[in-house]
Order: C-alpha cells, then sequence, then structure tokens
C-alpha cells in the first residue's frame, strides 16, 4: 500500500517543502554494499543494510581516507527532510573536515514517505498505527558501527538538520550516555514529553530569519513548535546552567554581503556533569546549513548559502571539547 502524507504531520512550511514538485530534488543513487568501487572516493564511502522491526533500514559511513593511528571519533549526521543521502552530504560540508580530522562520519537513512526522507521525532513527522522507533534505529547503526570499525566509543556525537535536529534532540533525551555532545542546525525540540535521562552538552544553531522554523517557534497547527529559545530554556534549567552566559560573540558578514547579516554566539557554562549549552543565533539566513551547500531549486524558497559561520567548523571546535566518561566495570 502506497503512503500517503497527511495534512497534520507538520506545518504549512514544511509541507511546501516536502511536497512541491521538483523542490527536494530525485532520489540518488547510492554505492551497494557488495558494488566494486570504481574511484578512492567510492572506496571510502559504505552502504549497509540494517533491517529494523521488520523494515529495510539502511546507513552510509564515509571513512576519512587515511589509516587512523588511533581509534576514529564518530559523528552521526542526521539529515532533515530530504530525496536523498546524497543530497544531505552536500549540504552538511561535513568531509572535508572528516579527511582533515579523522573522523568517520555516519548517515543514516529515515523512512521513505513519497519522496522523502523522514524521521519520527516526536510529535514529527512520522505518525500512524505503528511509527518506526527511530531512536532504537539509531542506537542500532551505532552497535553495528562500533562493530565494523575501530571508533572510539568515547568520541561519538550527533547533529542533524530541521526534522534531523528535531531527531537529534529526541536521541539527546532519550540516550545521552550514548552521545559526548550534540548540535542541532535550523530545527527545535518536537518532542510531546520532555523528560531527559541525563545533562548532554548541546549546540543549537538557528536563524530568526528562517522561513520553515524560525527561532520565534511557531504556534499554528498542525505542528505548533517551540521556539529556539524556549528549547535551549528546558535544556538550561534542567541542568541546572548558570542564569548568566558565560561569554557572548558576535560575528558580521563579509564586506558585500547584507549589512543585517551576523551570527551571536551565547554560551552557558559550567553545567551539571561538566556539560555546556552553546547557541549560535542567527540574521540573514534561511532554512540552511551555515557554510554548506544549498541545493539551486531551495535558494528562493529557503534561503541562499550563508558564509558568516562555517558551521561544521564550529559543530567540531565543540565537538572537541567533550568525550564519555571512561567505562567502568562492575566489580564482580
Amino acid at each position: 500500500m502506497k503512503h500517503r502524507l497527511p495534512l497534520r504531520w507538520i506545518t504549512a512550511g514544511l509541507l511546501t517543502l516536502l511536497l512541491t514538485p521538483g523542490l527536494i530534488g530525485p532520489q540518488a543513487s547510492s554505492p551497494q554494499d557488495d558494488a566494486e568501487p570504481a574511484t578512492a572516493a567510492e572506496a571510502l564511502h559504505h552502504r549497509f543494510a540494517l533491517p529494523h522491526d521488520r523494515r529495510d533500514r539502511h546507513y552510509e559511513v564515509v571513512l576519512p581516507g587515511r589509516e587512523p593511528a588511533a581509534p576514529m571519533p564518530v559523528i552521526i549526521a542526521i539529515h532533515g527532510a530530504t530525496g536523498s543521502l546524497e543530497t544531505y552530504r552536500k549540504v552538511a560540508n561535513l568531509e572535508a573536515l572528516a579527511r582533515r580530522e579523522g573522523i568517520l562520519v555516519v548517515y543514516p537513512e529515515g523512512t521513505r514517505v513519497g519522496n522523502v526522507l523522514l524521521w519520527n521525532a516526536g510529535a514529527c513527522c512520522l505518525v500512524g498505527p505503528r511509527p518506526p522507533d527511530d531512536v532504537d534505529f539509531l542506537l542500532h547503526v551505532l552497535d553495528d558501527v562500533e562493530r565494523r570499525f575501530d571508533v572510539d566509543p568515547r568520541r561519538v556525537y550527533a547533529v542533524g538538520m530541521s526534522n534531523g535536529a528535531m531527531m537529534t534532540y529526541r536521541l539527546a533525551t532519550e540516550a545521552p550516555e550514548r552521545f559526548a555532545a550534540v548540535a542541532t542546525v535550523a530545527g527545535p525540540m518536537a518532542l510531546r514529553h520532555f523528560e531527559p535521562r541525563a545533562p548532554i552538552s548541546i549546540m543549537h544553531i538557528q536563524s530568526v530569519d528562517d522561513p520553515i522554523l524560525p527561532f520565534a517557534g511557531r504556534r499554528l497547527p498542525p505542528l505548533p513548535l517551540p521556539s529556539g529559545e524556549k528549547t535551549l530554556r528546558r535544556w538550561l534549567d534542567y541542568a541546572h546552567c548558570p542564569a548568566e552566559p558565560a561569554g557572548e560573540t558576535v560575528r558580521h558578514g563579509s564586506a558585500g554581503e547584507p549589512p543585517g547579516w551576523q551570527a551571536v554566539r551565547t554560551r552557558w557554562a559550567p553545567c551539571n556533569a561538566g556539560t555546556e549549552i552553546v547557541l549560535w543565533k542567527l540574521a540573514g539566513a534561511g532554512h540552511v546549513w551555515p557554510g554548506g551547500y544549498q541545493p539551486p531549486h531551495l535558494r528562493a524558497f529557503a534561503g541562499g548559502e550563508f558564509d558568516v559561520i562555517d558551521a561544521s567548523r564550529e559543530i567540531w571546535q565543540f565537538f572537541q571539547r567533550h568525550r564519555l566518561p571512561p567505562a567502568t566495570e562492575e566489580s564482580t
């Protein structure tokens, strides 16, 4: 039976993004598990099947391209509403960073509904009688990666954009013990209930000018979403962060860019368990990955490229400050 996309799932703006013909673009082909690599780049790119809960699921891995001297850090990069992982890989602009820093990047694949891949991030964006348990799926992906590759389980991080940002917040809430830190781009929480299991370090990147998921939030049905400020306030209160931020930095656009372009970084620390929370509040950016690629067919609708900050670089500098505590063996 063919799945349909009910209007109640997501906001009117996000629905437009998902359903406008040609807006997402065609589904791109991906290398198969057993395909013979034709180029050096393909040799670093692997696609794995991982059936989960009676569904055919997949994820992709991109290796850094050199023999690691030590177990590799891992970034799980969670796409937003997209037609293909290939598109998201271009948007997120993580792989040049990964080659330089020796990072293994994992791209899990959401559930395809119509022409888009989506995540069950709570109140958005998959509902119905049997929605996928995407937290459990992503933890299975992480287990499979740790089985296949030499990775450092203390340096595992998650980052997501848009619907993937919402999914990242769900991971942070339900499985904080598996991630040293998380980052979100262009998306708030979409949880039905905020019941975190432990504090976790968070970087939140969002624009006041985002036409799809604005920093100010969205109160209108079918899916009211909290503001970026309310999203962070919940975590700040939960982790007992200082009432006043530890510092603030303002960056402006380069010469020739619109004068209103800027990025304001605010940091709260120390919070419980040695965590910190960082906000990059952008002005002039749309629904984009700052410093990354914006597909041409999205620029008129969701905003053009924005390079006041390089989100991938800022996120990695943030991640580098955080590691999970060493595992302790139970005494016998």
